[in-house]
């Protein structure tokens, strides 16, 4: 007869208060697993179904991975070596986005668990709604690591996982998603939690890298010592407004942005145009002192440190023109001056356009070219949070609302918008039900807290955004067609980057703002202008970034910088890739700036393009281009 060691024990005697005699099992089991076995309950879920771990359609998933795409490339390095490090002892690893779907898995090889196997797939919906009480669901609602043991699980089919896992807050303090490790064996606690908290501490560094912030400022403990890297980090905008706060001064401040809009003054007791003067006139760091009495050097951690500050202090809001031409295509801008003027009228802008294509980018210009630029741009990812958290998130709560409620309760987005600008983001994926309360609040203007009776005055200028065609979401009943119209008073739609007019212009006024002015050669523009940015924007200033950190030193970014994959594509003309009759245009183009820039020399041309010269006099004859070729004057060694 086996004995209970005392923590199964503890497990044991829980679920017997709980769920025999209806009793709160203080004391006995983590409160975050007793809040998800009341809200299990609460939905009349049966402790005795069966689990069926199955996955969401293709399309569905297609879509998680395209929306957690910046998640996914964080977590790529981390999750691969947790999962070397884990595999030996027996654990599967698990990357969940934040309402719980794998989006991607890593199972121990020792494992022949079928339930184990079975849930540790990509897709698979492993929400609470679905399976009931898991450490990934705990970790993101509890918003902290934890242990979901054994007998811990709501449903009893689930008592052969044994799980330890941690969330993945974002710069801004938004749950992403959760890191899980889970095997059939007993956990040890004290290894299995800071398993995953390293591993989750690193997906948020690499998030924290991956900002593009006006002004990144790193926090040194003593004058004249920097932090560890990423360890201590804030990213600040151009008027002094925080972007995103490492997790490190998460936990020093207590702070995160999803409470409030906050700025650099929220942090210090030095202001922010102090900072910028001192930075932009000094060599030494400067000392600046939390509120809550800790005293820091700050330091301008990027090597553009002079250009940042004068690009800082030539964007005040002072010295800035409000022609809103930073789009590189006249169609976007002019779209950009008629959607200032609509909401200076106050209506409502919805910026349509695939992902990546810089939705939010239009929103901020809109913003601090607006009437209520003085005001806060308040953003919300209506696909980034929970369903369960997403009302909350904007409607705000009072105290006791529902368990967890701050003491004292908080304001919600809407409110924090009052006097600026409430961006949502995807607002196509807004759950039914809250699409009801927020179209109530944009015909009377004014919002209640949940648990609250009393309703609040706001005044707020909204500009919404989404990827979807909401016309057809309201036809197929996903999407409230009142809400549509009301959320439609200027439409402003963004062109995907392969049809943007003045592409070259563009690409080679990023590839100089983001390589630290760097410049991209012809060879290097041709294999840009090829591809066909599936990712858009976004993933062109992933690569431009990736460009300049292998490149490392030098003045020119050649094609051997730029991420392999996008290389490959573009010369093969693989997935991707813009259509044929724009590639063969491209590449005439190509080949004219390489002939010209190497006086006619063709060996140095096909050299400069990153082919052979006998595929450049190939693509030549091909497209009949030969003779054109010509006009270039011919050294000796491009003879044939």
């Amino acid at each position: 007869m086996s004995v209970l060691i005392p923590a199964d024990h503890r497990r044991a005697k829980a679920r017997e208060a709980f769920f025999e005699h209806g009793q709160i099992p203080t004391g006995l089991v983590d409160d975050a697993i007793v809040h998800s076995w009341q809200r299990c309950s609460a939905a009349s879920k049966s402790v005795s179904e069966q689990v069926q771990f199955e996955t969401v359609s293709r399309s569905s998933l297609l879509e998680l991975m395209d929306s957690n795409q910046i998640l996914l490339r964080a977590a790529a390095d981390p999750l691969e070596q947790l999962g070397q490090t884990v595999n030996g002892a027996g654990y599967s690893v698990l990357l969940t986005d934040s309402n719980g779907v794998a989006l991607a898995a890593r199972r121990s090889g020792r494992c022949a668990n079928p339930l184990i196997n079975g849930a540790f797939r990509q897709g698979v919906n492993l929400s609470e709604a679905t399976i009931g009480t898991s450490a990934m669901s705990c970790a993101v609602s509890e918003r902290r690591p934890l242990l979901v043991s054994g007998v811990e699980h709501y449903l009893h089919a689930n008592r052969v996982f044994n799980c330890a896992a941690s969330p993945i807050v974002d710069p801004m303090g938004q749950v992403l998603g959760a890191i899980d490790i889970t095997r059939e064996n007993p956990l040890e606690p004290g290894s299995a939690l800071s398993l995953v908290q390293q591993c989750s501490a690193r997906i948020e560094r690499q998030l924290m890298g991956m900002l593009s912030p006006w002004l990144m400022v790193s926090l040194g403990w003593e004058m004249g010592e920097l932090g560890s890297a990423g360890d201590l980090l804030v990213a600040l905008g151009s008027e002094g407004q925080v972007l995103g706060l490492s997790p490190r001064v998460r936990e020093l401040t207590g702070l995160s942005i999803t409470d409030g809009a906050l700025c650099f003054q929220d942090l210090f007791d030095l202001r922010f145009d102090e900072l910028v003067d001192g930075f932009r006139g000094r060599k030494q760091p400067l000392t600046a002192r939390m509120h809550s009495g800790l005293s820091f050097s700050l330091h301008q951690v990027d090597t553009r440190a002079r250009k940042s500050i004068r690009r800082i202090v030539a964007d005040s809001p002072a010295t800035r023109s409000s022609d809103s031409s930073e789009f590189g295509d006249p169609r976007v801008n002019q779209q950009s001056q008629i959607a200032i003027r609509a909401l200076a009228k106050e209506m409502p802008v919805l910026i349509q356009g695939e992902t990546g294509t810089g939705k939010e980018v239009m929103a901020t210009a809109l913003h601090r070219n607006s009437r209520n630029q003085a005001g806060q741009f308040i953003a919300i990812n209506c696909a980034a949070i929970p369903d369960t958290l997403i009302e909350g998130e904007l409607f705000g709560h009072t105290e006791g609302a529902y368990t967890g409620a701050k003491r004292g309760g908080a304001p919600g987005k809407i409110e924090q918008a009052h006097k600026g600008t409430l961006f949502l983001d995807e607002i196509g994926d807004m759950p039914l039900a809250l699409q009801s309360r927020l179209l109530r609040v944009l015909e009377t203007r004014e919002v209640t807290r949940l648990g609250g009776q009393k309703s609040r005055k706001i005044d707020f200028q909204l500009v919404c955004a989404t990827h979807r065609d909401l016309s057809e979401a309201a036809r197929a009943g996903y999407f409230r067609e009142d809400l549509f119209y009301r959320i439609k008073g200027m439409s402003v739609r963004l062109p995907p980057l392969r049809e943007r007019s003045g592409l070259r212009e563009f690409i080679e006024r990023m590839g100089h703002e983001l390589t630290d002015g760097r410049r991209l050669s012809n060879s290097t523009l041709d294999v840009l202008l090829r591809y066909g940015w599936p990712g858009n924007v976004r993933e062109l200033a992933h690569a431009l970034k990736h460009a300049d950190v292998v490149a490392d030193s030098g003045d020119v970014i050649e094609p051997e910088h730029l991420p392999i994959d996008i290389v490959e594509q573009a010369r093969e003309g693989g997935v991707g890739c813009r259509n044929s009759g724009s590639l063969k245009l491209l590449e005439l183009e190509a080949i004219d700036h390489a002939l010209a820039a190497e006086n006619g020399d063709v060996t140095a041309a096909a050299r400069r393009l990153g082919i052979g010269r006998a595929t450049l006099y190939r693509r030549l004859k091909e497209q009949k281009h030969l003779d054109a070729s010509r006009r270039h004057p011919m050294t000796k060694n491009s003879k044939e």
